[in-house]
């Protein structure tokens, strides 16, 4: 009698990662393929999956939300056909089509939809989350274009939520370098909501007194006067 051949068990690390894959899927798919409801229930899960989970699954989330984000660097280019034809001239033309189609519609690959999955960062929270933030933030400070301004907004807000101390620290070495004064305005705000929870976030006494510190001394701070040291 012949063995029945040993049934496969997807691993548990597996199973997450077709988890986490499925949701990122529904977020970049928002509004075309998918509801407001299922892209909204997808943040809640990675959220939720972010939270639960090991170190090398958190690094998976994060690295799919970077390569979603960093969609931005190709927004100077209009996604035609020839475009992608140039890029890989083997390609089947119906393929190079269906990549015309995701750019055109992916939630990421438009502006507001990339400031929502910065905001996701925020939200996860964690110095991991915050530092992938400041990377992208050195980057929205390359150029001074409409985007890269919007982008530098929404990354402070997201800062703001996060619930790590080098989200704070951060945004207290901008507060104190900046020649922007809008921009410096929008870190005061940012840095005002941090005041207001500094007390209630997990860390070291000795890194919350230096930060709290770090609050004080920039609060004084005019803008055009003492700002500039």
């Amino acid at each position: 009698m012949k063995k029945k051949p040993k049934e496969k068990h997807e691993k548990p690390m597996d199973n997450t990662v077709r988890q986490i894959e499925k949701n990122i899927f529904s977020l970049k798919f928002y509004p075309v393929a998918v509801d407001e409801d299922s892209k909204d229930e997808a943040v809640r899960n990675l959220l939720k999956i972010y939270e639960k989970e090991n170190e090398t699954l958190k690094q998976v989330i994060l690295f799919m939300l970077h390569e979603a984000i960093s969609q931005y660097f190709e927004f100077k280019i209009a996604h035609v056909f020839d475009y992608f034809k140039a890029r890989n001239p083997q390609e089947d033309p119906s393929k190079l089509r269906i990549e015309v189609y995701r750019k055109m519609f992916n939630y990421n690959t438009s502006l507001e939809g990339v400031i929502e999955i910065i905001h996701v960062l925020g939200r996860i929270g964690g110095d991991d989350a915050a530092k992938l933030l400041t990377y992208h933030y050195a980057r929205a400070c390359a150029a001074e274009t409409e985007l890269h301004v919007t982008l530098r907004n929404a990354i402070i807000s997201a800062l703001a939520e996060s619930d790590s101390p080098y989200a704070l620290s951060s945004l207290l070495t901008y507060a104190n370098h900046t020649d922007n004064e809008r921009t410096f305005q929008r870190l005061m705000t940012a840095i005002g909501k941090w005041n207001d929870k500094v007390d209630k976030i997990k860390m070291k006494d000795k890194t919350r007194k230096k930060l709290k510190k770090g609050i004080a001394e920039v609060i004084k701070k005019e803008f055009g006067t003492s700002h500039y040291g």
